[in-house]
């Protein structure tokens, strides 16, 4: 029988769907022995029992349609269902048994007249995943007469326009949510407050957090009052930072407060708290607990390793924010678990290691909330630190670390076996960058034919007499993720080396930098720019043939894509569709993540491009052409501003020469060897889990990519076994993690930096700058890195999805960072601005070729500016100017 009330020591209050998360947490608390002021909780059972009224039902059917942008069908429809909910009549047994518990309440305080808190207790409230802090009300000094009322208006909190917006942000129903009600006894506080077991500001776990006033805390949590404040180290209990609010007060037993505190840290596996105190008459009473959910959570793997480890976003790098499926997770790591013990690091680590689902064998490559994070605490830990550098990457986290390595303890250790191992590797990649060097075009070659022998392996490996069930399938995936970090190591970073010396050395050699940067625009075609090209060619083919102009011009995408795959399209402009899907169909946004869907599955983002290309009046091919001319002219000026001509000029132009022929090849190893594996790979084991499929282990062929490798393996094998007994087990995993990774795309704020103690650096803006030319700002003007120059004057297209972009021709294109599925919106843009990223950036690179001004590591830019504003980007100096509004 389910009850309608319960007390705290109850065996049933510490179950969530009765009591909601505060209760379960106080229920917890009060049941360990805690100093828990006495309370009975009203369960959810009664709750439910009212939202059976029809009246209440009809009210809260509106909510489904409802558009929370529009705030004033919000403020209606969270009035109407408010009022319903206040105005109903309680079943007289329902008022009898409340009071039955209150009067023992009161029986149990020795007064009569109790005065009592009434807290509402949601059952997706005060959880690790949401908290939900200060969404349902709480009332306090309710008597008995008014007792019915609140309860239920705790109740109707449950439907305000903030709760009811939030929800609906966050993908949750409000049909699965039920609201219990607690009735706690009032404590006549001399003091209150509130203690958080982590620094809730930088995420600081060995830190205890203190607000605390005279009397109730209710004026310090509506931040009516400024509390006094203290930062308590846990590790010897001393105060690190007190400041004495409007009321000065002594915090009575500092010491055995922040053990206290930390103690109820403990019960609930050590997940942060934030914790409603007060204290009367020499009693520490805990009157609240709730996590902290603002935190970025420590991967699992960082807990057990000594020492103070530092953790960089894998996403950062990349241009791509977004969680990464479980089996993007695990290839990743595997390919750098093999590269990484190539050249003599991690090599305590094994590939069963890379593949496996256990976060504690993740040493290196970790995760947390479905991104990956690179430990580079072995970096800051050698020698090398010095020289180590992240500018050409994102120049927000170079900064960071440069902050990093000498605020914080990273002790130098002997790293001989590791050099040794190192020197197995740099050694020959020396010798084969200089021979690179000498012969460029030979060893450009030497690496697309090692490319192309590598993706005939691959294609035989995949054959039916190779191929026959689905462990064959993943056996071939697993030897390809082996075999590509060699071959890209050998043959494509000793391409990639000598380019970038070469552009180094002629940043050294010329006047202004900018202009050294300039010269990549002349850089030989890469992968990205020809396939713009490609695309702008098939635009020309439409332009040129009237009637399919007009299907592009009137006809939607969705039938656009339905002619496309019945083939009725004219031959020649159908054969150069396919022809472009056949090379870049294995491209899409987050490609890196091979879970993931491709373009191939997804016609409709290349058709809609086709569309946005068919407005440029600008051709293309011609902006190419005119980016190349501005490079030789970036040439002149160097040459004719060189101090010692004769000698400098034949280096400066051997130099420009193997830039052009082999900086290229920057973005080769990843199209040519990660993304073009990715799609042969993820097309063929999409296929072969279509046998899962049809054997009712899973529901979609796709559902693959919520597992890890080691997972994938163990389903092949039930799958070509036919062991029907793990048919829910797969389902029910699969079911679990979509859930999680649906759940962690609402995530938008990642840390650049994620340090083991739980310290978030999520950009430089905190960083002390001791740059000494630093620039001097006027008013609107912001400064990030230049990395590609030029001036531009337009108006701001904020972005956030390239699909959904609005971008209009000769707008500046304001967004985080981008990845290569963003390269058909370069074209239309004017200028670029982005939050995060350095000169290899994958948006620098692009605009370099396209001659498009770009500056980059403008923190917080998407809110900086906004849509239609019309701005100055000088991609000379980093400076951009707000115009006009």
């Amino acid at each position: 029988m389910i009850p309608f009330v319960v007390d705290l020591e109850d065996e049933r209050a510490i179950e969530l769907e009765l009591v909601g998360g505060k209760g379960v947490n106080l229920a917890i608390l009060y049941q360990q022995k805690f100093c828990v002021p006495n309370a009975f909780i009203i369960t959810t059972h009664v709750y439910e029992s009212i939202l059976n009224n029809p009246e209440i039902k009809n009210a809260l059917s509106t909510i489904d349609n409802l558009n929370i942008d529009n705030i004033a069908e919000l403020e209606n429809i969270s009035n109407h269902i408010k009022t319903i909910i206040c105005n109903i009549t309680l079943p007289n047994d329902i008022i009898d048994l409340i009071f039955k518990y209150y009067d023992k309440l009161s029986q149990g305080a020795n007064n009569t007249n109790l005065h009592v808190a009434v807290r509402s207790s949601a059952t997706a409230e005060d959880l690790p995943e949401n908290s939900f802090a200060g969404q349902q009300d709480t009332y306090l000094h309710v008597t008995k007469e008014s007792l019915i009322e609140k309860i239920q208006e705790c109740w109707a909190s449950l439907f305000t326009a903030r709760a009811i917006s939030y929800r609906k942000k966050s993908n949750i129903n409000y049909k699965i949510i039920q609201l219990a009600v607690i009735i706690q006894e009032m404590i006549s506080s001399e003091v209150s407050g509130v203690a958080f077991t982590a620094n809730p500001i930088t995420g600081f776990r060995n830190e205890v957090i203190i607000d605390s006033t005279y009397g109730l805390g209710e004026a310090l949590v509506s931040g009516l009052i400024t509390p006094d404040h203290y930062e308590i180290l846990t590790e010897n209990n001393e105060i690190r930072r007190k400041i004495i609010g409007e009321k000065s007060l002594r915090i009575i037993g500092k010491k055995k407060w922040c053990k206290l505190v930390k103690e109820i840290e403990k019960i609930y596996n050590h997940q942060p708290q934030d914790i409603e105190w007060c204290f009367m008459k020499e009693n520490f009473y805990i009157l609240q607990v709730r996590p902290i959910t603002t935190l970025f959570p420590i991967p699992p793997y960082a807990f057990n390793q000594s020492g103070l480890r530092c953790m960089i976003s894998f996403g950062t790098i990349q241009g791509f924010l977004e969680p990464i499926t479980p089996f993007g997770e695990s290839t990743v790591r595997t390919l750098l678990g093999h590269f990484l013990r190539k050249v003599g690091i991690n090599r305590n680590t094994t590939t069963e290691d890379d593949i496996s689902s256990n976060p504690l064998q993740h040493k290196i490559f970790k995760s947390s909330r479905n991104r990956l994070w690179i430990d580079i605490t072995g970096i800051l830990t050698s020698p090398i630190r010095s020289i180590f550098s992240l500018s050409m990457i994102d120049t927000g986290m170079d900064k960071i670390i440069n902050h990093i390595k000498y605020s914080k303890s990273f002790p130098i250790k002997s790293m001989f076996k590791t050099y040794i191992y190192l020197m197995l590797f740099i050694i020959p990649l020396i010798f084969r960058s200089i021979r690179n060097f000498i012969f460029p075009r030979y060893g450009k070659k030497l690496y697309m034919d090692q490319m192309n022998k590598y993706h005939e392996f691959i294609d035989r490996g995949f054959k039916d007499e190779y191929n026959q069930n689905f462990t064959n399938c993943v056996q071939h995936f697993q030897r390809i993720l082996s075999i590509l970090p060699l071959r890209l190591m050998h043959y494509g970073a000793s391409c990639v080396v000598p380019a970038i010396i070469s552009l180094k050395i002629l940043q050294k050699l010329s006047k202004n930098p900018m202009d050294a940067l300039a010269l990549t625009r002349a850089v030989e075609s890469n992968p990205t720019t020809e396939m713009n090209l490609i695309l702008w060619k098939i635009t020309i083919l439409i332009r040129e043939n009237d009637h399919i102009l007009k299907l592009f011009q009137n006809e939607s995408t969705i039938n656009l894509v339905k002619m496309y795959k019945e083939k009725l399209f004219e031959k020649n402009i159908q054969f150069e569709i396919e022809e472009f899907f056949h090379i870049y169909g294995c491209r899409g946004i987050g490609e890196i993540d091979i879970g993931r869907k491709r373009w191939s599955d997804e016609p409709q983002i290349i058709l809609e491009q086709i569309k946005n290309y068919l407005k440029i009046l600008n051709p293309i091919d011609k902006i190419h052409e005119q980016s190349k001319q501005s490079a030789y002219e970036a040439l002149t000026r160097i040459e004719n501003h060189l101090k010692w001509s004769f000698i400098q000029r034949p280096l400066i132009n051997l130099l420009f020469n193997r830039l052009k022929i082999l900086f290229s090849l920057r973005e080769s190893p990843k199209f040519h060897g990660i993304i073009q594996t990715f799609g042969k790979c993820r097309k063929e084991l999409l296929s072969k889990a279509q046998l899962a499929v049809n054997e009712k282990f899973i529901l979609h062929s796709d559902d693959i990519c919520f597992l890890y490798i080691d997972e994938l393996q163990l389903l092949a094998y039930d799958t070509d076994h036919k062991q029907y007994t793990k048919r829910n087990y797969w389902k029910n995993l699969i079911e679990q993690r979509q859930i999680e990774y649906k759940q962690q795309m609402s995530c938008k704020r990642i840390p650049l930096i994620l340090m083991s103690d739980g310290t978030t650096y999520y950009d430089a803006s905190t960083i002390p700058d001791d740059n000494k030319d630093r620039v001097e700002l006027m008013e609107g003007e912001f400064l990030g890195s230049p990395v590609s120059p030029g001036i531009y004057e337009g108006k701001v297209r904020i972005v956030n999805d390239p699909i959904n972009s609005e971008l209009q021709s000769g707008e500046i294109l304001v967004c985080t960072a981008t990845d290569p599925a963003w390269t058909t919106l370069f074209p239309i843009a004017g200028a670029l601005v982005l939050e995060m990223g350095g000169m290899l950036q994958h948006g620098a690179i692009v605009s370099r070729e396209y001659g498009l001004p770009a500056v980059v590591g403008v923190s917080n830019a998407k809110n900086i500016f906004h849509n239609g504003q019309f701005i100055q980007v000088n991609g000379s100096n980093g400076r951009i100017k707000i115009l006009s509004d």
